[in-house]
């Protein structure tokens, strides 16, 4: 079925949804992409919901694409016994530890390098800001502290160095090891934390490329250094994700909201689609409603043009995951029914393909359309028209499954595989109307606009538009 909402819903997957009652659930309460964080769980655990996700599937009729979480060269504490509260203005140490169970009666920081690399006057922040310390002192294996912001301390949290520069490799070897697992079980996203450079992405997409998967690559902005290369690292990215936590612990949190609005924009002129993540709908971890201010916040970032929305804790192990989907669905329904304009012109270009997409968007809109449909063989004909479709649903054939999954994720597509390789243009109209007359998506006299390309399964060919009317 075509849903109520364009925007997507990506759900984390963890100790509360880890079962195939609870997957189901979020995806008929409208979840499309499940998440796994690989910076907690192993890889048997992460196997079984590959498995269970694969199932659901079938049994619902929904594509839901499978995004790894690359932990990436992220600095945590040790997984020590006692946890400890600090106060404000109180002096103490920190150590070093290369791994995290290693001395579990000292409270310690899993980076061997840091004494060598950070400096007195550094700032270290810990569990998303929560806790402010800065660094007094230096000794080898040891870090003197004064509180700035206490709180208490808890092991495995993340640790963030805003003032010191780090020279962590953009892919750990336990990312790698990650890696080999996701390509091994085909997930269809993986994204890379932490991403500093265009040159980082890129990277990865090499690898992938030899490692012969078809996965595309999520970039997660979270850290300063990315902000000064944004718009390489949109262009040469299939999915960018504004990763609002550790960057509002990396840059001043005032300067947020303005960084999420950039990356939008960036990603509506380089076709790139944008996740917008982190603390959405928080206060649902415990209560069965959100506060005024996280709705406005989902409302305004799919208003300000996202492409999907993400659930991190408030599904991984919150108390109400399936109700919190279905609020955030809610939301999202009221914002798009809303929008009476595109919040960003459209761009002239010279590009047949762009042209025609955007094209397509304002002829769906002009004649009253149903929705447009289109047929790609890479996703990226599906990609242009979601980018440039404000109102109207993306019906996209494909006889690929792996793209069918990719694309599920972009902004109003329902992927369609037709499993198949159509012969000739008369042979895509044909077999085109008939799924969407057999599927109930159209009635007779309804219209609705095609996109294709001829010849037909080459990527980047788009240069055909249709009107068609159901008879």
């Amino acid at each position: 079925m075509i849903t109520s909402i364009n925007t997507k819903i990506i759900a984390t997957l963890g100790p509360a949804t880890q079962n195939e009652k609870a997957i189901i659930a979020l995806a008929k309460a409208g979840v499309t992409v499940f998440r796994l964080n690989f910076s907690h769980g192993k890889h048997k655990d992460f196997k079984k919901c590959i498995k269970t996700i694969r199932k659901v599937e079938k049994q619902i009729g929904k594509y839901l694409p499978i995004m790894q979480d690359l932990q990436g060269p992220k600095i945590r504490l040790n997984r020590f016994e006692k946890k400890l509260t600090v106060h404000n203005g109180e002096v103490f140490w920190l150590y070093i530890c290369n791994k995290p169970d290693e001395q579990p009666n000292k409270i310690c920081i899993t980076y061997p390098k840091l004494t060598d690399e950070i400096k007195k006057g550094d700032r270290i922040f810990i569990n998303d800001g929560k806790i402010e310390l800065k660094t007094i002192n230096v000794k080898k294996g040891e870090i003197q502290v004064h509180t700035i912001k206490g709180g208490e301390l808890e092991p495995r949290k993340g640790v963030n160095l805003p003032d010191t520069c780090i020279s962590l490799p953009s892919l750990t070897d336990q990312d790698l090891d990650d890696l080999k697992f996701g390509v091994k079980n085909r997930v269809d996203y993986v994204a890379m934390s932490f991403v500093r450079s265009a040159k980082d992405v890129k990277g990865l997409k090499e690898r992938l490329l030899k490692m012969k998967s078809k996965a595309s690559v999520i970039s997660k902005v979270e850290k300063p250094q990315a902000l000064t290369e944004i718009e390489e690292i949109v262009k040469v990215s299939d999915v960018v994700l504004v990763a609002r936590g550790d960057l509002g612990v990396e840059i001043k949190l005032e300067k947020v909201p303005a960084v999420q609005k950039q990356i939008l924009e960036l990603g509506f002129k380089h076709k790139t689609p944008v996740i917008v993540a982190t603390q959405m709908l928080e206060s649902m971890i415990k209560n069965s409603q959100p506060t005024r201010a996280e709705a406005t916040d989902v409302f305004q970032a799919v208003a300000d043009g996202a492409d999907a929305v993400m659930l991190s804790g408030e599904t991984a192990v919150g108390d109400y995951p399936v109700e919190t989907v279905e609020v955030m669905s809610r939301i999202i329904a009221e914002s798009e029914r809303t929008l009476k304009t595109p919040s960003t012109s459209l761009i002239i270009t010279e590009n047949t393909d762009e042209a025609i997409a955007e094209t397509s968007a304002e002829i769906t809109e002009k004649i009253n359309a149903k929705f447009v449909c289109c047929f790609t063989s890479s996703g990226w004909t599906a990609k242009l028209i979601s980018k440039n479709n404000y109102r109207h649903p993306v019906i996209a054939f494909t006889e690929k499954e792996d793209t069918a999954r990719r694309i599920a994720l972009y902004k109003g597509v329902l992927p369609i595989c037709i499993n198949k390789k159509l012969k000739n243009l008369d042979e895509m109209f044909h077999v085109s109307s008939n799924i969407i007359k057999k599927s109930g998506f159209a009635k007779q006299g309804d219209k609705f606009v095609i996109v294709a390309g001829s010849p037909i399964g080459l990527s980047g060919k788009t240069n055909l538009l249709k009107v068609h009317t159901v008879t």
